[in-house]
């Protein structure tokens, strides 16, 4: 498995003015980092995801995520926001760390995998709160490594 956490893709951030904003930002960084050929295609199909339902989970975390032909690595792109955004998120309430995992459009047992782990990891409310009081971005980052070694060890089961 490739890194699914970089230092380039994660963020420590005042804000954005819309959701909209927030995804198009995270879809860049992505791009950027080579994991996305199109990222106008992909931020549509985060975007038809959102239309469908919010991918806020609750507890100030979204998780937008999409598989596409246009991702060339899995990749997440990790944001924390000072000020939350309204999200529309299942329990109503804004958000302020946002995770966006581009698949590729053949991994869909990683895709599952990644979905998972991410999830089970962030119910652990310390675990959560260390993301939310990180001091700096490498501080959130060594976080996020975190994360990645839990995703790892679901995928090697």
């Amino acid at each position: 498995m490739n890194t699914l956490f970089k230092p380039e893709l994660v963020k420590i951030l005042p804000g954005f003015a819309s959701k909209g904003e927030c995804l198009g930002y995270m879809a860049e960084l992505l791009a950027r980092e080579n994991c996305l050929i199109f990222p106008d295609r992909f931020l549509k199909a985060i975007l038809g995801r959102e239309e469908i339902m919010s991918t806020g989970i609750g507890r100030g975390i979204a998780i937008p995520h999409a598989r596409d032909i246009t991702v060339s690595n899995l990749g997440i792109a990790l944001c924390r926001i000072e000020k939350p955004l309204e999200y529309n998120a299942l329990d109503d309430l804004p958000v302020n760390l946002i995770f966006m995992i581009a698949v590729p459009q053949e991994a869909s047992h990683a895709y599952m995998q990644v979905l998972k782990s991410l999830s089970e990891y962030l119910r652990d409310d310390a675990k959560r709160a260390l993301l939310e009081t990180a001091g700096t971005e490498l501080e959130l980052y060594n976080y996020a490594k975190d994360i990645e070694a839990a995703i790892s060890r679901a995928l090697a089961d």
